[in-house]
């Protein structure tokens, strides 16, 4: 799961907390009459073999309810001291958590859907309220054992509250039901059709089964908009901004990617092997893209309707190959080379460990002439847009922005703040760029600046979680603990398992002398972030064991 990381400012506890973005969808219409998603189901009608064999495709398998195909199994979590045990009992699953160095810390909470394909493996997610939360349990299929979720290998507490926004679940289901005004509320089923649906390449097909409309075809497509439909889930750099007033579930086949995300990566070229997903950029850097430029695409290889079975996969790949290379004048001595080996991919494109995935390997899509095992290079800290060669500078200013919460590379606050700041005028009311910026001066100690910025943020979208949590930290530094006592609540609307928000606002209570309220909230939080030290010791000192 990828998430956008801020660490807010401290107030009070000098704790940090993890907070994502979240933006509304819209349907798209064609003429008079706007398509409407039908399901796979409706394709199956005329296109029962394709629909069969991509039914067993990793992308069409990617989410869905649990239900009994489950691996059973337990394991400990060494940094946490906590035993997780998942199982199913009547239909149902569960995960169960110990602590195992004699502390009570002990529960159990009902897991219902899950995303990951299998092929490398799965993690789990659980419902409290209607807000949706990862498991810190995932199952990893290459090595057949559960371990911790990604990014938690280290964590001391058990990780219980990472919310799933919506644009975690765009690249794993079809139809993304999300509440608005929330950062991770949903429908009861908070997807219409698990995995990824034929429509997601071939577009909404309501008028299509009425003979009123022709479906998209992604060999057709110009160049760049039959790119932008792998790139839509399978182009990870490292932020992916949305453009202003738009987000990616609004994204139809046949769309330009770059109407909606833009996409920014390290500059300069480097080695590969330490994002898991990144296949667009990869294959961007190999000299087979290079040279063939646009006749070139993720289509030249594979087939989407379909896998090849283990023991054709080499030779599949290599007829791709040689459907190129066997067209150009080649040497004796090449030639020599492609009659005597059989498996292109396994020399070429080899797997290695997906370092931003424990357990798990992926392909090499830079299709190097001599793939070396050395460790991966640290790319230069500098940013670049995707494809082109003039970034858009609020995108990047809010890209160095998201580099400048998760690193301590000086260069990327200060790209930031010198980008939003000159991007400001033009986005006087975008609330992105109100909020990052706002962040930037508030961790120079401009406080009054960022305040003054929160507000503005807050006056567009009132439902910038961030931006309310950190404006009542500097009311709170104030004295106005009324005002933060407000604008915390009305974060935790957005997501209750919001943790550092219930701790400044339990404490804002306590101060306040409430503390019959301030014990509702400890309790209400401990729901979403069992394992929380500093919860547990202040519901602790209310009397409360």
């Amino acid at each position: 799961m990828s998430a956008r990381v801020v660490r807010l400012a401290p107030v009070l506890l000098f704790a940090a907390f993890f907070f994502e973005f979240q933006s509304p969808a819209k349907v798209s219409t064609t003429g008079s009459e706007a398509p409407q998603y039908v399901g796979n189901r409706a394709c199956a009608a005329c296109h029962s073999s394709i629909y069969q064999r991509y039914s067993q495709t990793p992308m069409a398998m990617t989410s869905g309810p649990i239900g009994n195909n489950l691996v059973e199994g337990s394991f400990e979590h060494r940094a946490s001291a906590m035993r997780y045990k998942i199982f199913q009992k009547d239909g149902r699953t569960f995960l169960s958590y110990q602590r195992t160095d004699g502390a009570t810390l002990h529960g159990t909470q009902e897991l219902q859907f899950f995303v990951g394909s299998g092929r490398r493996g799965r993690s789990y997610l659980f419902g409290i309220d209607g807000f949706l939360y990862q498991s810190p349990a995932s199952y990893y299929s290459q090595k057949k054992r559960w371990d911790t979720s990604p990014g938690y290998e280290s964590s001391r507490e058990m990780p219980f509250n990472r919310a799933i926004e919506p644009s975690c679940l765009f690249c794993h289901a079809s139809e993304v039901r999300p509440i608005r005004g929330t950062e991770n509320r949903y429908e009861t089923v908070p997807f219409r059709q698990a995995g990824i649906g034929c429509e997601r390449c071939h577009g909404p097909g309501s008028l299509h089964i009425q003979g009123k409309a022709a479906m998209v075809n992604p060999a057709k497509l110009e160049p760049p908009r039959r790119d932008s439909l792998c790139a839509q889930c399978h182009l990870a750099g490292e932020a992916r901004i949305n453009q202003p007033g738009r987000d990616l579930s609004r994204f139809r086949p046949g769309d330009l990617l770059s109407d909606y995300v833009l996409d920014y990566v390290y500059e300069g070229d480097f080695n590969y092997p330490y994002k898991a997903i990144s296949h667009v950029q990869a294959l961007a850097q190999s000299r087979c893209k290079l040279a063939s430029g646009d006749r070139m695409s993720c289509l030249s290889c594979h087939d989407p309707h379909s896998v090849p079975r283990a023991e054709e996969k080499a030779g599949y790949f290599r007829e791709k190959c040689l459907a190129c290379h066997l067209q150009q004048n080649v040497s004796v001595e090449l030639r020599r080379h492609f009659d005597g080996q059989r498996d292109c991919q396994g020399c070429h494109m080899p797997a290695m460990a997906g370092l931003s995935i424990g357990h798990t390997t992926l392909t090499d899509h830079r299709i190097l002439r001599r793939p070396t095992s050395g460790a991966a290079a640290s790319p230069a800290p500098r940013l670049v847009q995707f494809g082109v060669k003039q970034a858009d500078t609020r995108g990047l200013g809010l890209a160095y922005a998201e580099l400048a919460e998760r690193s301590s590379q000086p260069l990327y606050a200060t790209e930031a703040m010198r980008l939003l700041t000159e991007a400001l005028p033009a986005y006087a009311q975008d609330e992105e760029v109100l909020t990052r910026l706002a962040y930037l001066h508030q961790l120079k100690g401009d406080n009054d600046q960022a305040a003054a910025l929160y507000e503005s943020a807050l006056r567009n979208d009132p439902h910038q979680a961030a931006a309310a949590v950190n404006l009542g930290v500097l009311y709170a530094q104030h004295g106005r603990l009324d005002r933060a006592i407000e604008l915390w609540r009305q974060a935790l609307t957005t997501n209750p398992g919001l943790s550092q928000a219930s701790i400044d606002l339990a404490l804002a209570l306590l101060a306040e002398h409430d503390k019959t309220d301030a014990r509702r909230v400890l309790v209400d939080a401990l729901r979403f972030d069992p394992d929380s030290g500093i919860e547990l010791k202040l519901l602790h000192d209310l009397g409360d064991q």
